[in-house]
């Protein structure tokens, strides 16, 4: 036919073909390597990231969740492109050009509303209005842009619910974040066993990085699976899941993430137990499932310690105590400072913040030269006191309806679906939200960081199975 190309040249057996790419791949390889080792994995590992994700916005997605969970942050800021964006905003903008292409050239710009679009979309436009503010106060410029890319990145829950179905959110996007869960906690245990002496008995290091966030929702998503669906993946797949990463997230010692973990867990067993007939509810199996989880949990960090010999029991027991008297801990006085600080900024500009790229100045704790110092930060770690100071009351009312429409969207689908597999998700989903919202008074990862974008992508992954339920 006239205008085709013949590509007839593209077979396995063409000689040339192969020593061509031979070449290319070795050029890829070695010119790199003239400047820098460096250099080799990170263009290689760029390149088979951009070939996976190529033309498809599904997959531009789902490599999208996997690296920004997965990479730490010392990866990825060395891997700043052009113009300051971030690795992972890069794959967002190719996904975004491919969506609008998509759009363009094969939908006829027909787009899928969901029940949750209003909120989301209204928390984007208090979050551009709160930039405006920014410069209305005369924060710096390169602050407000910092402050402003993470609340904006829940724009991506559009191109999760226009271009991922509900198959594809359950048997792909699932998965992958509880595996790049299991690939954090390897981190996790591999830097503790390299940062002790295994031969002192009394060694303690702490790990806490920005990644352990997907450690506690990971384990509320295979706690749900293993409750509603086991025959899904199998008990024993998802014990072998549950223990690797349990043991992580106690290796975080991070006691916000324990009180959230816990309320999720609470929620998904109350969930559990409301949803059986009446005749077969027993108070006891509810106390008793939640025991078990936590005993399994427990065992888990204990053999972990006869094996290496390390005092994780003595040091987890004398960071709880904290709970108890709040003076014994530097840290927590410190981030108490804060607030107070925060607070007398929020009732100067309560109804829409002080803007995008406000800062606050406390006295923190500095490790390094045992003293107080006075720092300055342009968050605070407390989600509602974060939204009041950037966006005021306006701010995290929209934020709150925004959340709340997708507690109901996702308790409403787990009360009326009959698929397991469902339920098992939209029960996480629940687990999750209000885990959250425990661990937002002592976290802002759903607004202040990279993580932003993982509670987006889940948020569009909860509107679309729950229009797939509504549909079916």
């Amino acid at each position: 036919m006239s205008g085709s190309v013949d590509m007839g040249w593209v077979r396995p057996d063409n000689r040339r073909l192969l020593v061509a790419v031979a070449v290319l791949q070795l050029l890829l390889i070695a010119v790199p390597a003239l400047w820098s080792d460096r250099l080799v994995w990170m263009l290689s590992g760029q390149l088979i990231v951009l070939g996976l994700v190529l033309f498809s916005v599904e997959r531009a997605l789902l490599v999208l969740l996997l690296v920004n969970i997965v990479l730490p942050s010392q990866v990825l800021a060395l891997l700043i492109l052009p113009g300051g964006l971030r690795f992972q905003e890069g794959l967002f903008l190719v996904a975004l050009v491919f969506a609008l292409i998509d759009l363009v050239y094969r939908r006829d710009f027909r787009i899928y509303p969901s029940r949750a679009d209003l909120p989301v979309l209204i928390f984007l436009g208090v979050t551009a209005l709160s930039v405006g503010t920014g410069f209305l106060y005369h924060n710096m410029t390169t602050v407000i842009w910092r402050d402003a890319r993470f609340p904006l990145y829940y724009a991506a829950f559009f191109l999760v619910t226009n271009f991922v179905d509900k198959r594809s959110a359950l048997r792909r996007f699932l998965p992958a974040l509880v595996v790049a869960a299991l690939i954090v906690s390897v981190e996790y245990v591999l830097e503790f066993v390299g940062a002790i002496d295994l031969s002192v008995g009394s060694r303690f290091v702490r790990v806490a990085r920005l990644q352990g966030v997907v450690l506690p929702l990971a384990l509320l998503f295979i706690a749900n699976q293993f409750i509603h669906y086991p025959e899904r993946y199998g008990r024993g797949l998802l014990i072998g899941l549950f223990a690797p990463i349990s043991l992580a997230f106690v290796l975080t010692v991070g006691r916000g993430m324990w009180v959230g973990f816990g309320v999720g867990l609470i929620t998904t067993v109350v969930l559990w137990h409301l949803n059986r007939p009446s005749e077969r509810r027993r108070a006891w199996q509810a106390g008793l499932l939640i025991v078990g989880m936590v005993a399994a949990i427990g065992l888990t960090a204990f053999l972990f310690q006869r094996v290496t010999g390390s005092a994780i029991g003595a040091h987890a027991l004398e960071r709880s105590r904290t709970f108890l008297d709040l003076g014994r801990d530097v840290h927590v006085l410190g981030r108490l400072s804060s607030y107070v600080v925060t607070l007398g900024q929020i009732a100067e500009h309560p109804l829409l913040g002080s803007g995008q790229g406000a800062t606050l100045s406390f006295f923190g704790f500095n490790e390094e030269f045992n003293r107080f110092e006075l720092a300055e930060s342009w968050t605070v770690d407390n989600i509602y006191l974060a939204l009041l100071w950037k966006m005021g009351i306006v701010g995290l009312a929209v934020f709150g309806w925004m959340v709340l429409r997708l507690l109901r969207l996702a308790y409403g689908t787990f009360k009326r679906t009959r698929d397991p597999g469902v339920r098992a998700f939209a029960g996480g989903m629940v687990a999750m939200i209000v885990g959250m919202g425990a661990l937002g008074m002592s976290d802002a990862a759903m607004l202040s960081g990279r993580f932003a974008l993982v509670f987006a992508l889940l948020f569009g992954l909860m509107a679309t199975v729950a229009r797939g339920e509504e549909t079916e």
